[in-house]
């Protein structure tokens, strides 16, 4: 059963920890009268051997002057409420309270992934779906069908969050698991979701027939959600025009994008797609410009004046998430396709700075490959 009460601690805590107290000066046992805890404490922190709590960071953060550098690396994770604790003791009577409690928990943990990457969160969220898969097996009749919904929705986090750290199978298996549970439990839009993060694996893997199929597939149930379906419109569209098909055909996705991105401004969105956005829409469909725009100058104006929008709309929480970084790796090759080098540079080294800070793996690659790009094609 996973901790009822825990923070969640950036990958780069102990080094900052580490970093801070030297550079002023303070030993061990210094720092810990400082902060009034044991010097054992204090080197645990250091060596990544124990987590701290909030109230800790704070301390050790006004002793150090670190003005909100090693406060910012540690948050209170997700709250869970009673219902999800009880039915983790004793699964047999689970209710709908914890079904409802782990859908809630689910909801809490996918706006701290945008604030601190999936790096500290992936352990978390392995815990709780072994809970799930638990209250799966003992659920009664009644409330199987929602347990294997909401389990059906950890997995596909999971999924995401395994791309994310550049684990392929996992991703892959993760995906698969949340298919079967979205599938058992007739959430259309679940199963869209899934398979339309499916073709996103398949585009990192270059795998473009895939990817083209799968977002088309994932779009074909008219009664998905509309945000939903302009998101697999405009994955397929960014398909086509990786794959070289003709402008005609990439268009007529993108048309078909826009005009359900506009119908989803009047429908409500799912619980996990909160950031289907109009600037979200607007930096998808930028980057689909972009690869047009790498022949065509007057498409990479119009990709460059798309992500420029669609980036700046990003929320305050969400700039450091990793996808922000990817957006931004698109905005970088746009700028230097447009000749601006020095605007591509700047860009690439903010979605660096993500990847660094997230330790995301796969944000790394991307950024490695568009800085390659860059120096052979527009770097002067």
């Amino acid at each position: 059963m996973p901790p009822r009460a825990t923070t969640i601690v950036d990958l780069r805590f102990a080094g900052e920890l580490r970093r801070l107290r030297k550079a002023r000066g303070l030993s061990l046992r210094q720092l810990a009268a400082a902060v009034q805890y044991g010097k054992s404490l204090i080197y645990q922190l250091e060596a990544g051997q124990t987590k701290p709590t909030v109230d800790v960071v704070t301390r050790l953060d006004e002793a150090l002057d670190g003005h909100g550098a090693l406060a910012g690396l540690v948050v209170d994770a997700p709250a869970e409420d009673d219902p999800l604790a009880y039915a983790a003791e004793h699964p047999r009577r689970v209710d709908r309270a914890a079904a409802e409690a782990l859908a809630g928990l689910l909801a809490g943990y996918r706006r701290l992934e945008d604030a601190i990457g999936s790096g500290p969160i992936m352990g978390p969220v392995r815990a709780h779906l072994d809970t799930v898969t638990s209250l799966m097996k003992d659920a009664p009749e009644d409330l199987r069908p929602r347990i294997v919904d909401v389990g059906g929705q950890w997995a596909q986090f999971a999924g995401w969050l395994s791309v994310a750290r550049g684990k392929e199978r996992a991703a892959t298996i993760w995906n698969a698991k949340a298919l079967q549970w979205a599938m058992e439990a007739g959430n259309t839009d679940l199963v869209a979701t899934v398979m339309s993060f499916q073709g996103h694996q398949a585009e990192l893997r270059h795998d473009l027939p895939n990817m083209i199929e799968l977002s088309r597939e994932s779009r074909r149930d008219q009664s998905v959600n509309a945000a939903l379906r302009a998101y697999c419109a405009g994955q397929e569209a960014r398909g086509l025009a990786m794959a070289g098909a003709a402008s005609a055909d990439v268009l007529a996705r993108l048309s078909e994008a826009s005009d359900l991105s506009a119908q989803a401004a009047e429908e409500p969105l799912s619980p996990w797609g909160y950031w289907y956005t109009p600037s979200f829409f607007a930096v998808q469909q930028g980057s689909v410009w972009r690869y047009l725009g790498a022949e065509d100058s007057r498409a990479n104006d119009r990709a460059l004046e798309l992500l420029t929008t669609g980036v700046a709309g990003v929320s305050e929480d969400a700039g450091g998430a990793e996808w922000h970084g990817r957006n931004l790796v698109h905005l970088a090759v746009t700028q230097a396709q447009a000749g601006d080098a020095t605007a591509a540079r700047e860009t690439l080294a903010a979605a660096d700075a993500i990847a660094l800070a997230t330790a995301s793996r796969e944000l790394a690659r991307q950024v490695t490959e568009a800085a390659h790009h860059l120096r052979l094609s527009a770097m002067p």
